[in-house]
C-alpha cells in the first residue's frame, strides 16, 4: 500500500507535490476507510476534485509513468525516456524530475527515490525500514557525469553474490532502472524480486471510464464468480439483465496486414512478434434481457452508457480488492447516478483489505456519500505560475455539520469556483457573433435573421 508520494517537475507539476494516503486522527467510519499497519493509518481511497485543466489527470499520469519507468526495459541504450517536464518555467528544462515514494509490502515499509531527465536516470535509491524510522539501503545508484557511467552500490547485508551485483551494475544503462536491470538478467534475490513484483502486480494502474470492453469481457470470461456478482449488482439499475455471455471469435490475420505492419519499421522485438502472429481473437458480450415476452440477447453496443460504465467500474474495483492493487479511476462518475457512484465506492471500501483507489472526478454526487471521510478529499488547482497544487486541508476544516455538497456550492472549496463558467454570453454576444459569422450583423440591430 502507498503511504505517500512526492512528485516534482512533471507535466503541470512544478514544485514538489505530495499525494498522501495517511489518515487524520478523525475516527468516524474508520472501520471501512482505514487500514492500520503498525502505527500508520492509511486511507483506502483518495478523491481528487478540481476544475477542468487543474491537473488531476496529470497526477494520475505521474504515478502511471513511475510504474512504467521502474519496469521498462528499453530497446536501445540511447532511447530517450518519453515524458515532459514542466514547460512554463525555462529553468525546469535543466532540472530533474523526481519521485519520492513511501510504500508498504505487507507490514514492511520501503522508500523508493528516482531522479531523471529524458536523457538519463541520475539517481535511484531503494531503502527498507526497520525499528520505526530506522532504514538501510537496499541499493543506491548515481550517474557519474564525468565518466558517463552509472555507479550501483548494494547493501552489504543483501543476499546477492558479488558476480550478480556486477552483472546488474553493467546492465544498468542510462535509461533503465536497477530493478528492471535485475529482472532482465533472471537473477535470484528475494528482496529485489519482492519490490519489483510489487510495482508489476500491485502498485498502480490508470483506468479510464471509456472503452476497455475487450479487457472487461476477458475478465468476465475467465472468472465466473465475477459474472454472478455483476449480474446481481446490476439490479441497482432496475435492469432486466439476467446473464452476460461472452463470445469469442478467432480470425486469421491476412498476410497483407502483416506486410503493412512490417512497413512501419518495427523494432527487432516487434518484428518477431508480428511474424509469430497468426490469429486475432475478438471478444463480444451478449447481454440476456428477460421480459414478459421471453429472453433476448443484445450486444454490448446496444447497452446504455450508464450500464457499461457501471460494469467497467465494478470489474476494475473487483480486480483491485481481489489482488490488492492500487488503481486510479479518471473522470469517475460519467453516466452514473449519484446512488450508483455511492454503491461502487461502498463496495470497494467494504471489501478492500490492502487495496487502494484514487478517484479523479468533478461529480458532486460523491460529496453526498453518507460515510465520506473529509481527509480523503483533496482539491487540485492551478496557481498563477500554471502549476498544479494540491490542498488536503481545506475540506478537513469544514465543520462536520455542514454538508459537503453545500460547502462546494457555497464556495468553501476555495480554489474551485462553483459558478463556472463566468462568461456572460449575453454581454459578449456581439463580439462572438462577429467571430463566428463575420463582422456584419444581419437581420437588424439584434442580429436576428428574418
Amino acid at each position: 500500500m502507498i503511504q505517500k508520494v512526492v512528485i516534482s517537475n512533471f507535466y503541470s507539476i512544478r514544485e514538489p507535490l505530495e499525494v498522501s494516503f495517511e489518515a487524520s486522527k478523525e475516527k468516524q467510519y474508520s472501520e471501512d476507510w482505514i487500514v492500520q499497519i503498525g502505527n500508520t493509518r492509511l486511507l483506502k481511497a483518495l478523491l481528487l476534485y478540481g476544475a477542468n485543466g487543474s491537473g488531476k489527470t496529470n497526477i494520475l499520469y505521474a504515478l502511471d509513468f513511475l510504474r512504467h519507468t521502474v519496469l521498462n526495459v528499453p530497446m536501445g541504450v540511447d532511447e530517450e525516456i518519453p515524458y515532459m517536464r514542466f514547460a512554463l518555467d525555462p529553468s525546469c528544462d535543466n532540472a530533474d524530475t523526481t519521485f519520492d515514494l513511501y510504500f508498504f509490502i505487507g507490514s514492511v515499509r520501503y522508500r523508493y527515490i528516482i531522479s531523471l531527465s529524458p536523457i538519463h536516470i541520475s539517481q535511484e535509491e531503494l531503502r527498507i525500514y526497520h525499528n520505526g524510522n530506522s532504514s538501510k539501503a537496499v541499493y543506491t545508484r548515481k550517474y557519474n557525469c564525468e565518466k558517463g557511467v552509472n555507479v550501483v552500490r548494494f547493501g552489504s547485508w543483501l543476499n546477492l553474490p558479488s558476480k550478480d551485483r556486477k552483472t546488474i551494475e553493467e546492465s544498468t544503462t542510462n535509461n533503465i532502472t536497477v530493478l528492471s536491470a535485475f529482472a532482465s538478467k533472471n537473477l535470484s534475490c528475494t528482496e529485489l524480486a519482492k519490490v519489483r513484483d510489487y510495482f508489476k502486480y500491485n502498485f498502480f494502474r490508470l483506468c479510464y471510464m471509456q472503452g476497455a470492453s475487450q479487457e472487461i469481457f476477458g475478465t468476465l470470461k475467465n472468472d465466473p464468480k465475477l459474472k454472478v456478482l455483476l449480474v446481481d449488482m446490476i439490479r441497482a439499475f432496475h435492469s432486466n439483465i439476467i446473464d452476460i455471455r461472452v463470445d469469442e471469435e478467432v480470425r486469421q490475420i491476412p498476410e497483407e496486414t502483416r506486410q503493412i505492419l512490417m512497413q512501419l519499421k518495427p523494432s527487432e522485438k516487434e518484428r518477431e512478434q508480428i511474424e509469430r502472429m497468426q490469429t486475432m481473437t475478438t471478444l463480444t458480450g451478449q447481454f440476456i434481457h428477460k421480459t414478459d415476452l421471453g429472453e433476448f440477447a443484445l450486444e454490448d453496443k446496444l447497452q446504455s452508457e450508464g450500464t457499461m460504465s457501471f460494469i467497467r467500474c465494478l470489474v476494475l474495483l473487483y480486480e483491485a480488492v481481489q489482488k490488492n492493487k492500487l488503481v486510479a479511476l479518471d473522470e469517475f462518475g460519467i453516466g452514473l447516478q449519484a446512488k450508483i457512484q455511492h454503491l461502487l465506492l461502498d463496495f470497494f471500501l467494504r471489501f478492500s483489505r490492502n487495496s487502494q483507489i484514487i478517484i479523479a472526478s468533478q461529480s458532486l454526487g460523491l460529496l453526498d456519500f453518507q460515510r465520506m471521510r473529509r481527509d480523503a478529499i483533496m482539491i487540485v488547482s492551478k496557481d498563477n505560475m500554471g502549476q498544479s497544487k494540491l490542498d488536503s486541508i481545506t475540506v478537513r476544516n469544514i465543520h462536520k455539520n455542514i454538508k459537503l455538497r453545500k460547502a462546494y456550492i457555497d464556495g468553501r472549496f476555495k480554489s474551485i469556483d462553483p459558478n463556472e463558467p463566468d462568461i456572460d454570453l449575453a454581454n459578449e454576444y456581439a463580439k462572438y457573433h462577429s467571430l463566428i459569422f463575420g463582422s456584419k450583423m444581419e437581420g437588424g440591430e439584434n442580429g436576428i435573421n428574418t
